[in-house]
């Protein structure tokens, strides 16, 4: 009689058993690695904005606390004696002051004229800022197009050359739904504080500044925080 040999193996209901459950297997492995990879790209968009945020807020705050009470000269027309005022434009979408902050550079760089303007895109709003040496009372004067003395308070008012983004210029912030720029008039003993959308005075530089901004429409975006920067600088410079 010949010897009976055991029969190892495996049958094919076994092989198809286990095909399957490899197969389920796989496919909960590789949701599961949709499911985290889309939550790590949202945290890392939402992380990435935040920064943003807080770079924007950072180099707001830097150049205004940089405020440089600027004693410029400016003659209209040019055959008139020189007049001299505290250097600074402020309108409701454009800035223009020396800081002593540079965006390159930081607190070493020297002063420095600033230009801040809000532009329109097609995405949006974007704040573009210029920054140039300062080079002394009549070159900031030189931006000085016109002067007109107010009959109220008897005080000149000027106008000033527009801002153009340059090659070179920075782009703050971008893709914002709304942005504004006003100015608060300092408390003395004839009126009290009050904010003002475009700055008039001067013989005087705002006791702060407030940068209103406002997102577009994005559940996935953080919204952009109102930079309120008080100005310490407060004496003319000769």
């Amino acid at each position: 009689m010949r010897p009976r040999r055991s029969r190892r193996g495996l049958t094919l209901m076994e092989v198809l058993v286990a095909v399957s459950l490899l197969s389920l297997l796989s496919a909960g492995l590789i949701t599961a690695w949709r499911v985290a990879a889309s939550a790590w790209e949202r945290t890392t968009h939402r992380l990435t904005l935040d920064r943003r945020i807080a770079m924007v807020n950072a180099i707001l705050h830097a150049e205004m606390e940089g405020l440089f009470p600027i004693q410029a000269e400016y003659q209209i027309p040019p055959q008139t004696t020189p007049s001299t005022f505290l250097f600074f434009q402020g309108h409701p979408d454009a800035m223009r002051f020396v800081s002593s902050y540079s965006l390159l550079e930081g607190p070493r760089g020297g002063l420095r004229l600033v230009e801040l303007q809000v532009l329109e895109t097609d995405r949006g709003l974007r704040i573009v800022m210029n920054e140039f040496p300062y080079e002394g009372p009549r070159a900031a004067g030189q931006f000085v197009t016109a002067a007109e003395q107010d009959s109220a308070s008897r005080d000149m008012r000027l106008s000033f050359a527009p801002i153009k983004a340059q090659p070179t210029s920075f782009v703050i912030a971008d893709e914002l739904a709304g942005c504004s720029f006003s100015y608060m008039i300092p408390e003395t003993a004839f009126e009290r504080p009050r904010w003002v959308a475009a700055w008039t005075r001067s013989y005087q530089i705002p006791g702060a500044v407030k940068i209103e901004l406002s997102a577009r429409p994005d559940p996935a975006r953080l919204l952009p925080v109102t930079v309120t920067v008080p100005v310490r600088a407060t004496l003319s410079v000769f």
